[in-house]
């Protein structure tokens, strides 16, 4: 009995919390730590790695919901929207091939974060972690 109901928590520990690693275009709208050797912009793409760190959303400030989206190489496409969560949001990783724009161009979720320069919209096609999904 005891083996059953051990067995009965892990199970659903498993399902509060999961992670995801896969192929495919993560994009990111949002907080945004971009590693890249090229400039942010229209006309620039290339190799680099971000890592997405959506901030909870509070209507109050007037700070836009963040979010992610994720398009594997096989498999449904998915979502993860800042405003579904309250403390602990998941975070993605992407090595690959990325473009980036240091702003939000009008979508307001890079405001009122004035001071802070890693908010932005991330496309990369690569190997992609989500922690947290």
């Amino acid at each position: 009995m005891i083996k059953i109901y051990l067995f009965s928590v892990f199970s659903f520990a498993a399902l509060v919390k999961s992670d995801w690693t896969g192929s495919g275009v993560l994009e990111c709208y949002g907080h945004v730590n971009v590693d890249a050797s090229f400039p942010a912009g229209a006309g620039n793409a290339g190799p680099g790695s971000v890592t997405c760190n959506p901030v909870e959303w509070d209507y109050d400030t007037g700070l836009g919901p963040e979010a992610m989206f994720f398009h594997p190489n096989s498999g449904e496409s998915f979502e993860i929207w800042a405003w579904d969560y309250h403390g602990s949001i998941p975070s993605a990783s992407c090595t690959g091939e990325l473009w980036y724009k240091e702003e939000d161009m009008g979508a307001g979720f890079c405001t009122p974060n004035k001071g802070y320069n890693g908010c932005g919209i991330v496309y990369c096609t690569g190997e992609i972690v989500c922690d947290g999904c």
